[in-house]
């Protein structure tokens, strides 16, 4: 799966199914062999990271629009090539441009 160096968006309303395109999407680009390997990197929020320091990013959920600088942050991981996959409920319109987009039965 070639990735575009955009912040990958699952959208979903659905905590738990929004969980499991986040895990077959690490699967998918191989970050973890497993849903399950990959179930033990996805962070709640993005509180929990010290994101210079990270090789890649699973965030269950976050609203973009609510962090800017950590959006920002994770915009400029993604161009350098760091795979970054992100959880939302909804995507604003001013954020697609940087988001490469899933919703639910896409993954």
């Amino acid at each position: 799966m070639p990735k575009q160096n955009k912040i990958i968006v699952c959208i979903c309303s659905d905590d738990q199914e929004r969980r499991r395109m986040i895990q077959r999407m690490a699967v998918k680009l191989r970050l973890a062999m497993t849903p399950s390997e990959a179930n033990k990197h996805i962070r709640s929020t993005p509180a929990y990271h010290d994101l210079n320091e990270l090789y890649f990013v699973l965030i269950d959920t976050i609203n973009l629009g609510a962090y800017p600088a950590i959006t920002q942050q994770l915009y400029r991981m993604a161009i350098q090539g760091i795979a970054v996959v992100v959880g939302t409920k909804n995507l604003k319109p001013q954020f697609e441009f940087m988001c490469e987009i899933y919703n639910e039965g896409d993954i």
